[in-house]
């Protein structure tokens, strides 16, 4: 180790002249190039990709569960009914919190989705 530093310590430097001086407006062109392109592979990995990938199917899909039914209460609350399985769920959503209100059998569901006929 001692060796090493002994030999760097009598390497000679010599100033830049303009005839050593190394230009970097080409390596730094490039590396704006390079920065482009690898920007551009991020933008269609996550916009075409990332949507293909089989575990973002299934929730986009509505394997896992589905939204049955919205209805917004104020300007950014809403109350969402979920199916998730056999298991209807109500839920309060708002920007900070997500709360379960009730659960529904598939028979209280269907009695309140059932259309309302009115006789006038």
């Amino acid at each position: 180790m001692i060796a090493l530093i002994s030999l760097l310590a009598q390497v000679p430097t010599v100033p830049a002249t303009p005839s050593s001086a190394v230009d970097f407006t080409w390596l730094f062109l490039k590396m704006l190039l390079i920065l482009g392109i690898v920007c551009i592979f991020a933008v269609l990995l996550l916009k075409y990709a990332v949507p293909r990938v089989s575990f973002l199917q299934r929730l986009n899909q509505g394997k896992f569960f589905t939204v049955r039914a919205r209805q917004a209460i104020e300007p950014r609350k809403m109350l969402y009914v979920i199916e998730l399985g056999k298991r209807y769920l109500v839920l309060g959503v708002s920007d900070h919190a997500i709360n379960l209100i009730a659960e529904l059998g598939r028979d209280e569901f269907e009695e309140m989705n059932k259309p309302v006929i009115s006789d006038r």
